[in-house]
């Protein structure tokens, strides 16, 4: 893999969902990092406050408090530090934002102006020339919303033709279209056992997860560098898509999951033609009928699609007026067992070249997409 030039003039940051991430994610290109002299900081978004089961299991109790969540985090916050000692990253390197555990993804979905001012706040007065970052990707909530708030920052309040090299890694979940685009980094045996060091500091992860995370160590790092991909592989149920300047239209083929306990539900967001961020959402009734698309923020109708198929394949048609025809939109089914997703977020190109004005849509009342 050719990997940026790291030198003494290099800044690397990494955005962490949570502590045990750096190690897991970039522990090798860490060393790596601070072997050539750059300077480097690591960002948590969350403490990682409400990982429970490994809480009740070292602290012997079942019920968990706001108070004993707060302890853990400060925990989790404690084994970070420690284990970024082993790769030689100092403590006033290290920042913690602290925005909620797993409710990163609601966030994102809420509109959260404010947190993504943050992200790009840190960015801008750090300057990095390097950039570590989550993969929307991943099929963690926290991973994929905190890489969507990224980009929003990166595409609200960055400059446009900033020379930020970003480098994504994908830590959970099996997406073809990440591993079809990553690039592998070879490791040293030296630089892998300092990494199984590191990954071993976090005590309250490792309790119920040993040789998973430890496996982490024996393997090379991957990242996709400055969000390059084929857009032609789509990760989940989602098979193809098309986008019109006012329609979308998907092809989705759902495989059984018996252990699913939730409904299928869709998230679509982008920007809406005044720079603001808007977010749809839909219930999948998994037989033909139409389909509701609710404003994440208002909870009003905000326009009406169709369903078209039963619960293991389907075509859906969505109106998407009100979304910038110059910028991306993404896309989520969200069909969780358990936890974490079926697949992250989907990036559905943009129609006009990013600094192409679009005359904004005529307002109109609520609309439903006319299907043949």
């Amino acid at each position: 893999m050719y990997l940026p030039i790291l030198d003494p003039r290099t800044r690397v940051m990494m955005f962490a969902p949570h502590p045990d991430d750096e190690s897991l994610a970039a522990g090798v290109f860490l060393q790596r990092a601070v072997a050539a002299g750059a300077d480097v900081r690591i960002v948590y978004g969350t403490d990682g406050e409400k990982n429970c089961w490994p809480q009740r299991l070292l602290e012997r109790k079942m019920r968990i408090g706001a108070h004993d969540r707060r302890r853990w985090g400060a925990r989790r916050q404690a084994e970070a530090i420690a284990a970024l000692r082993v790769l030689h990253i100092r403590p006033e390197q290290v920042e913690f934002l602290s925005l909620p555990d797993q409710g990163v993804t609601d966030l994102l979905l809420g509109g959260c102006r404010e947190t993504i001012r943050q992200l790009a706040d840190a960015i801008i007065t750090w300057e990095p020339t390097h950039l570590l970052i989550p993969s929307p990707a991943d099929t963690h909530p926290d991973h994929s919303g905190l890489a969507l708030l990224l980009r929003f920052a990166f595409d609200n309040f960055l400059p446009r033709h900033h020379q930020i090299q970003r480098l994504e890694y994908l830590i959970h979940g099996a997406s073809a279209s990440f591993a079809k685009a990553a690039r592998g980094l070879p490791q040293t045996s030296f630089e892998s056992k300092a990494k199984r060091r590191a990954i071993a500091c976090h005590v309250t992860q490792v309790a119920l997860s040993r040789r998973r995370f430890l496996a982490y160590a024996a393997r090379p790092e991957r990242f996709v560098l400055n969000y390059e991909k084929s857009i032609l592989t789509n990760d989940g149920p989602i098979r193809s898509f098309a986008r019109s300047r006012d329609a979308l239209h998907l092809r989705v083929a759902f495989a059984l999951k018996p252990l699913r306990a939730q409904e299928t539900s869709l998230y679509l967001i982008g920007q809406d033609t005044l720079g603001g961020l808007r977010c749809l959402r839909a219930a999948l009734p998994g037989r033909a009928a139409r389909l509701d698309l609710i404003d994440c923020a208002s909870g009003a109708i905000a326009g009406v699609g169709r369903y078209q198929g039963d619960a293991f394949r389907a075509e859906i048609f969505l109106p998407a007026h009100g979304f910038a025809l110059n910028r991306s939109l993404h896309l989520k089914l969200d069909r969780r067992v358990w936890f974490f997703d079926e697949a992250g977020w989907l990036e559905i190109a943009p129609l006009l070249p990013r600094g192409t004005a679009a005359a904004p849509p005529r307002r109109s009342a609520t609309r439903e997409l006319a299907v043949a």
